[in-house]
């Protein structure tokens, strides 16, 4: 794939389109969510204490949707921040695909508490994974809109930003279809989720073969 050279950038940025001011408001919002995860987790009464090792196990849902929800949203920041350390600037568009980003990454908490509750019912989960399918999708516009619209340093590993953007929007639809499955067959959505790790890896392959720097014809390949 042709990646064009980045655009010059401008030495002062237009009011409001300034990328350091955005990266760290972004950094805030997620440290501020990801910390709201544990708060939904129900603490033990007096009573609980002489019985803290069966109350515990009852929070198990709430423990696992704590962990998923906080491992997503650690791997949306550092998605977020790979692409910040590769900007010069921000266009308008790339500010507006942050408002849903902020908003659903505000949000996870809420879903990630009703999940840990009821994480058998239908509409929990796919809330849950509605939320995190959002979030993913998010960033994959961004890294989108980062490559057309050349707003990357000239030291950017375009490669790199290109085969995020494939495995972004592919597990963007594969939890935006988890959470439609969730409606017909809620207790194997888990099993689904499961599967990120191996995806992930497959969905990168696929970018790489995608967005492969071209050789000229006749070259013979670099050696390793």
């Amino acid at each position: 794939m042709f990646i064009a050279e980045p655009l010059d950038a401008s030495p002062t940025p237009a009011p409001g389109l300034s990328h350091e001011r955005i990266g760290m408001f972004t950094d805030a919002v997620f440290a501020i969510a990801i910390t709201l995860l544990v708060i939904d987790i129900k603490r033990p009464e007096e009573a609980d204490l002489k019985r803290l090792g069966a109350f515990i196990s009852e929070q198990a849902g709430a423990f696992i949707a704590f962990v998923i929800a906080f491992v997503m949203l650690w791997a949306a920041w550092r998605a977020h921040h790979m692409v910040f350390d590769q900007i010069t600037r921000v266009s308008r568009p790339a500010v507006a695909v942050h408002l849903p980003l902020l908003l659903f990454a505000a949000f996870l908490p809420y879903p990630t508490g009703i999940f840990g509750e009821a994480s058998s019912e239908p509409l929990a989960i796919s809330m849950f994974a509605g939320t995190e399918a959002i979030l993913m999708l998010c960033l994959a516009t961004l890294m989108t809109l980062v490559l057309r619209q050349r707003l990357y340093a000239a030291h950017a590993n375009t490669v790199r930003l290109a085969v995020h953007s494939v495995v972004y929007w592919g597990m963007g639809a594969y939890w935006a279809l988890s959470a439609v499955i969730a409606w017909w067959a809620p207790g194997y959505v888990p099993l689904v989720w499961m599967a990120t790790p191996l995806l992930a890896p497959a969905l990168a392959k696929v970018g790489r073969r995608l967005h492969a720097p071209s050789r000229p014809v006749g070259s013979a390949p670099a050696n390793d």
